[in-house]
């Protein structure tokens, strides 16, 4: 199939059979992934063919790409009702599900899709994205290379399939999907650019790579106050290049490592490139640059050719810290964060066999306890209901000084005022608008909490599209409640709670 993809891959309509007139073009962008121009083509369709649920399934699915929130939600309620056994509908309704986050019924939907027709390639492709979360990587990459074959000229079931392309063609093709599809990127020459320095200054060694054996190890937990009464966090004093140690945040909504510039100037470490950092705030991105620090060491542990970002300028990240660690370095051990004791405890986790087909959700006799979790990327999302109504992800952040929900989300439940004296700063500077959700009931894993004024702010505004959006945030006030084990590789927390 490869000695076809060049080919193949960048044919908007390949041989595929579409309507004549309006609704060629209309579907001819959709399957282009442009959604934004697909919208008012899709619309103009419809007024001609109203009873056509392959236009109905792209308008939604399109809506749902642009986050389009009342108008997929409106979309969406009127395909159920005029169009239930349509496997496309089906599957347009599953993907403003997922989303939503709401990933038991999205897998219902794409299911029910398949059931009706074993070929439906958005549904194959939702299911894959949704397993992937799930942590059941080896089926979800078979699931993605069998919507791809189903219909290669969907661009956006494409732009995943690459990712599974070996890596010596990988490059190439993705540089040249990207030139005919500029829509799905932002700012990619200058990422590839960043990606070949960074590559080019490792040398094809391997990021973070541990030096030792693994073993089990307690790195001891600083404590970032306010003031004497006021605990921020806890972090890791963390040695660069052989330096005077840095206090960094443990952030499980982060990854890597995030410093300053100025930091970085003072270690004595290359700037690489250019990046883009985002976060909580309402000034957008920001620039950032990647190093590399031949070594970091962190306790006893000690690991080589450690890739850091940083962000760019003289801005502080905060006056009790250095910068952002992220948990997810240690990935490769059942990590167990105890607040109470300031202890980090890592313990190995058992080999697997390399190979490149990946892994799938391992059931471990010692599961008892764990709350299965779906991950994007670094970030950890628990399923969490709303006032035990509406179901949605709330990202697991270490790092976040209070718990917060999105204003979008709370506003399905409850009632939302302004809050004009709440601050709110994140990465991305200060927030606009903080509302305060009153009477909010959030609940996940075994734990119920109600909070009487629970900040809420938009979490979904990022530049760039959102796979899924987030519902909220559990902030420190909320996780120091419980003793931490998270498993990176497997898609598990265990919320233990420790009573004071």
């Amino acid at each position: 199939m490869l000695s076809k993809v060049s080919g193949l891959l960048f044919c908007a309509l390949l041989s595929t059979a579409l309507p004549l007139g309006n609704s060629a073009a209309a579907l001819a962008s959709y399957k282009d992934a442009n959604y934004k121009v697909a919208i008012p083509l899709l619309k103009a369709a419809l007024a001609d063919d109203a009873q056509n649920p392959l236009l109905h399934a792209a308008l939604l699915s399109s809506f749902t790409y642009e986050g389009l929130l009342d108008e997929a939600a409106d979309e969406a309620d009127s395909d159920e009702t005029a169009f239930p056994q349509s496997p496309d509908v089906l599957s347009a309704r599953g993907e403003f599900a997922f989303y939503l986050g709401n990933m038991g019924v999205a897998e219902k939907l794409f299911r029910a899709a398949i059931k009706i027709k074993d070929d439906s390639p958005r549904a194959t492709f939702g299911l894959s994205r949704l397993l992937r979360m799930a942590s059941y990587h080896r089926t979800a990459r078979i699931l993605c290379l069998r919507a791809h074959e189903i219909d290669p000229a969907d661009a956006y079931i494409t732009k995943s399939f690459l990712n599974y392309v070996p890596a010596e063609k990988r490059t190439a093709l993705i540089t040249e999907f990207a030139k005919a599809h500029p829509w799905l990127y932002r700012n990619f020459d200058a990422h590839m650019e960043t990606a070949k320095e960074v590559d080019a200054a490792i040398n094809h060694r391997q990021a973070f790579e541990l030096t030792g054996a693994l073993s089990e190890v307690d790195l001891r937990l600083v404590e970032f106050r306010y003031s004497p009464t006021v605990v921020r966090g806890l972090g890791l004093e963390v040695s660069l290049n052989g330096s005077q140690k840095v206090r960094l945040l443990l952030d499980t909504g982060s990854t890597g490592i995030l410093l300053t510039q100025t930091l970085i100037d003072k270690l004595g470490l290359s700037h690489l490139g250019s990046s883009e950092t985002y976060g909580i705030g309402d000034e957008g991105v920001k620039k950032s640059f990647v190093s590399v620090a031949e070594s970091c060491d962190i306790g006893s542990l000690k690991f080589k050719t450690c890739i850091v970002e940083a962000l760019g300028g003289k801005r502080n990240i905060s006056g009790e810290y250095d910068g952002l660690i992220g948990a997810d370095i240690f990935e490769r051990y059942l990590i167990q964060i105890d607040f109470q004791r300031h202890n980090l405890h890592l313990k190995p986790l058992p080999e697997i066999a390399a190979g490149s087909q990946g892994h799938d959700r391992e059931r471990q006799p010692d599961e008892k306890g764990f709350t299965p979790i779906f991950q994007l990327g670094h970030h950890l999302l628990v399923p969490t209901q709303l006032n035990g109504q509406d179901s949605g992800l709330f990202l697991i952040d270490t790092g976040a000084q209070r718990s917060l929900v999105d204003s979008a989300f709370a506003s399905q439940s409850v009632k939302i005022h302004r809050d004009s004296y709440m601050k709110i700063k994140g990465v991305s500077g200060e927030v606009k608008n903080v509302f305060e959700a009153d009477k909010a009931e959030i609940q996940f894993a075994t734990f119920r909490q109600r909070n009487l004024g629970m900040t809420a702010i938009d979490l979904n505004s990022a530049p760039d599209h959102q796979e899924v959006r987030m519902a909220g945030i559990l902030g420190m006030p909320v996780l120091a409640l419980f003793r931490l084990t998270i498993d990176y590789r497997n898609g598990f927390v265990m919320f233990e709670p420790v009573f004071h």
